[in-house]
């Protein structure tokens, strides 16, 4: 062994648990010694059946490995505790006569990190040691932070999920129905209702351009923003997402926008007072004929894009029994095997198909088309989706 390795500051080493395996015992003597001098805590273990045995029982941080050993070789050893969840994960350098490239080929195939061929430097023992067992810390520590931030974007998820409605408003004469799918843990779209005076009805469908994070935070400023200023203007929706608007150019830098779809509704007579910022057409339904009587087009740019930008409002009339369904891109935008878009064709086809249904039944009815459309395709978008009617004449 050589001088510089003995001089090592111990406390400078990079401590770890070994699990040594060879059936020589001059070799496990060897690796054995010049480890612990170097402040690693050693296991030394004869035989393969033995290491598996030692590695189930407590999970060391690192594994040198013997290839020729009776009963159970090295290949299977490594096989073995690859195929295990506790000890699939740690790092195992072979230690071997063996030469050939076949040999070296195989314990990489099996799952091994590194090849020393004996008979072995102990400078090269112990320069390998050090290096994957630092790899192995900083792979425990990538995981760890990776646990913390799924836990902290699993929370994140359902703090965003009360800003939902938790169940819809009672609104006689009408049915109102919502479902909303994420396509990660937190979303940027969002669906809301907000009382106004007079028995008015808020409903807001808004979709923020992006994903992730960001997306997510600008969504609840987007969110308390249009709460707030509906409020203020509880029968004039356009004034409320122009405020909305001015807002977001003024208070953020980032370069996100939102579109929204903004309605106030009189129950009693029908009447809907809408604005629509760059969101995708809410599409009106004819009763009992499921004929598209009209698409809610756009009133405005999106939200957050420009000043001066001035929304306006229009006004369409529901009578009884017609049907408006409100969505984000997420449905018309989703994506099959061939990477053929759902498009709103196949929503309007999709709606008229199961124009007798309830709201809920409908909403849950689409989703379902949207996702046996999907087949297989994972989800990239968010989906939102709502319901409006007004019950039939007795």
């Amino acid at each position: 062994m050589t001088q510089n390795y003995q001089k090592n500051n111990l406390e400078n080493s990079t401590k770890g648990d070994i699990l040594v395996v060879d059936d020589t015992p001059a070799n496990l003597r060897l690796l054995s010694q010049m480890l612990n001098e170097q402040g690693y805590q050693v296991r030394p273990v004869p035989d393969g059946l033995l290491a598996f045995a030692a590695a189930l029982a407590k999970a060391p941080d690192l594994v040198l490995l013997d290839i020729r050993m009776p009963e159970m070789d090295g290949y299977q050893v490594c096989e073995k505790l690859k195929a295990e969840n506790s000890t699939k994960d740690i790092p195992i350098i072979f230690i071997s006569a063996l030469d050939a490239i076949q040999d070296k080929v195989k314990a990489f195939t099996v799952g091994g990190v590194d090849y020393i061929t004996k008979p072995f430097h102990v400078e090269e023992v112990l320069a390998r040691v050090e290096t994957h067992l630092a790899l192995r810390k900083l792979q425990a520590q990538l995981e760890s932070a990776n646990t913390k931030m799924a836990q902290e974007l699993a929370l994140a998820g359902k703090v965003q999920k009360s800003f939902f409605p938790q169940e819809m408003p009672n609104i006689p004469g009408w049915q109102l129905s919502f479902t909303m799918k994420s396509a990660r843990e937190t979303s940027g779209d969002f669906f809301d209702t907000i009382p106004l005076p007079r028995g008015y009805i808020g409903i807001v469908m808004a979709d923020v351009v992006d994903k992730g994070v960001a997306a997510a935070l600008f969504m609840a400023l987007s969110w308390s923003l249009i709460r707030t200023y509906a409020g203020d203007f509880p029968a004039h929706p356009e004034i409320a997402l122009t405020s909305v608007n001015r807002r977001l150019v003024e208070d953020t830098s980032a370069k996100q926008f939102v579109t929204a779809f903004f309605a106030v509704l009189d129950p009693a007579t029908g009447r809907l007072v809408y604005s629509n910022a760059g969101h995708p057409p809410p599409i009106v339904f004819k009763a009992n004929t499921g004929e598209v009587i009209q698409r809610l087009g756009l009133t405005g740019k999106p939200l957050g894009l420009f000043e001066e930008e001035i929304l306006e409002q229009k006004v369409v009339e529901l009578g009884p029994g017609d049907l408006m369904v409100i969505y984000t891109d997420g449905i018309t935008e989703a994506q099959n095997e061939e990477s053929e878009f759902f498009d709103e064709n196949r929503l309007v086809e999709s709606v008229q198909s199961h124009l007798e249904f309830p709201a809920q039944n409908l909403v849950d009815a689409l989703l379902m088309d949207v996702q046996s459309f999907m087949g297989e395709t994972p989800q990239s978008d968010d989906i939102a989706l709502a319901v409006l009617t007004q019950d039939s004449d007795p």
